[in-house]
């Protein structure tokens, strides 16, 4: 064999010994997180959910008018409109509305045109008197409004709590204390020492819900009731019907609480 070939076949065995040693080295795959994990492990952990929840009562309802008025011009109906309103917002505070509580929204007109013709034959001004109420009277007041009077409509109602912000803090507060009693047991039944290192917060949730209906209708075909020997038979349609009241609300909220295992018996 002449130098030449001697030359190339220590190359080839060079080549192929140096594949072989790559090959034969362990390869990592994984997530930054995961290959974190593997090259400095991480101290003993454990995860601790903890879970709140409270129920309230709505206690604020926000009341949508709606007045509607017509008139030949838009003038008119536009001055119509104000002094309904205005009729409207007197009655109103003097009731115990606070004036604060009322809120005159800006008003909209569109012309109404008759069948011929492109002059148009009245005008039609629409404005909203939001108001917020606390009780059941003030709420009756708003809903006699409607009603006594064709250009106003009882347009929207919508329900919220006025300690919103303080349940909120309470179910946090719930969500922890559960957290540190789980955490309180497993100290002293597994002879552990935890500690705090994070946590991961779920947030607030608010649940609606209706209350059952005080009345429902039953599907039966009738109730007897003997009294002094007397059978009265009831039918199930002259049990009223009361619609169900969306004035329930349910706060939920979780907190996942990391702990390090600092200490173990």
């Amino acid at each position: 064999m002449n130098h030449s070939s001697i030359l190339k076949l220590a190359l080839v065995l060079s080549f192929v010994g140096s594949v072989s040693v790559a090959m034969a080295q362990p390869q990592l795959s994984g997530t930054p997180d995961e290959l974190r994990g593997f090259l400095f492990p991480r101290p003993n952990l454990v995860n601790i959910n903890g879970e709140g929840e409270l129920t309230a009562y709505k206690d604020i309802a926000k009341i949508s008018l709606l007045v509607t008025t017509e008139e030949r011009s838009l003038n008119e109906a536009m001055a119509v409109n104000q002094e309904l309103r205005l009729r409207l917002i007197e009655e109103f505070i003097a009731a115990g509305i606070a004036d604060s509580d009322i809120n005159n929204s800006k008003f909209s007109s569109s012309p109404q045109f008759g069948l011929f013709g492109r002059n148009p034959n009245s005008y039609e001004v629409a404005a909203r008197l939001e108001i917020s109420v606390n009780s059941e009277e003030h709420l009756q007041l708003l809903a006699a409004a409607a009603d006594d009077n064709d250009e106003v409509e009882f347009e929207l109602t919508e329900f919220e709590h006025s300690l919103e912000d303080d349940f909120e803090d309470q179910v946090r507060e719930l969500a922890l204390q559960d957290v540190m009693e789980q955490k309180a047991y497993y100290e002293v039944n597994l002879g552990l020492e935890l500690k705090a290192i994070n946590f991961f917060y779920g947030g607030i949730r608010q649940m609606s819900r209706a209350l059952p209906m005080a009345v429902a209708r039953q599907e039966i075909a009738a109730d007897v009731r003997s009294s002094g020997g007397t059978a009265t038979v009831l039918s199930a349609e002259a049990a009223p019907i009361v619609a169900p009241a969306f004035d329930e609300v349910e706060y939920q909220t979780t907190v996942t609480v990391v702990f390090e295992i600092v200490n173990e018996e």
